[in-house]
């Protein structure tokens, strides 16, 4: 019953990120997102009860037709597997309380680099000490540290050689958030593996499919992120 609930809530802040996203991108000055973009009709209450709002009028606007962005949908559905999968995989208090913590703000940052492609600072800055301060402990701290330092420069040294063509500025913070959840060098490497062969593998299709041509940028946050919830689900926080 604790897994489902927890479930429930992650999808509420998955709808919630997706809101607070937009909000911040498309409307900076604190807008509400409650209401169609195009037809700018004010949504009732029951259109944003999320998955089941979006499926009822099959991703639509009710009032105007419009098709509703589906990484919205996409949104909720993360935050409902991962605080539930990780209500599940972490037993301790303290554990799910860093991994929800962790799980928020990477969610928040993999929508807007996912739709904007730019990582903001100050969100990178605080999930980056967050991640850290989840993996701290007196037999941790080196090796923390070492693996955060080791993220970040493996992306700074790509954004300087090419002179930001291969990754943005915003990656090198991301370098840092999966350094440090990573937490040794072993398992940052099999982070950057699974990302940049997942990375490797889309770009080929997208090409193949014709939506993308050489040259075009993909969001590294889309292939970073999901990685390093694998490995922290898989591995857990360092004790």
């Amino acid at each position: 019953m604790m897994i489902v609930l927890w479930a429930v809530i992650g999808v509420l802040i998955g709808s919630f990120a997706a809101i607070a996203g937009r909000a911040l991108m498309d409307h900076p000055g604190g807008h509400t997102m409650t209401a169609c973009d195009v037809c700018r009709r004010k949504k009732a209450w029951w259109e944003l009860i999320p998955i089941f709002s979006y499926l009822g009028f099959g991703g639509r606007c009710r009032s105007c037709g419009t098709e509703i962005i589906v990484t919205d949908f996409v949104m909720e559905l993360l935050g409902g597997a991962l605080l539930g999968i990780g209500a599940w995989r972490f037993t301790t208090t303290r554990e799910f309380i860093w991994w929800a913590l962790f799980a928020v703000f990477t969610l928040l940052i993999f929508y807007i680099d996912v739709r904007w492609m730019v990582v903001p600072r100050s969100f990178a800055v605080i999930t980056a000490f967050i991640t850290i301060l989840a993996q701290w402990s007196s037999g941790s701290m080196l090796m923390v540290a070492l693996t955060a330092i080791l993220g970040c420069t493996f992306y700074f040294f790509l954004y300087a050689i090419s002179r930001g063509k291969w990754v943005g500025d915003g990656d090198v913070g991301l370098g840092i958030i999966v350094g440090a959840a990573a937490a040794t060098p072993t398992q940052l490497g099999l982070l950057l593996l699974l990302a940049h062969t997942a990375g490797a593998v889309v770009a080929g299709v997208l090409l193949k499919l014709g939506h993308k041509k050489i040259g075009d940028s993909l969001p590294m946050g889309l292939f970073l992120i999901p990685a390093a919830w694998v490995i922290v689900l898989y591995y857990g926080w360092l004790r």
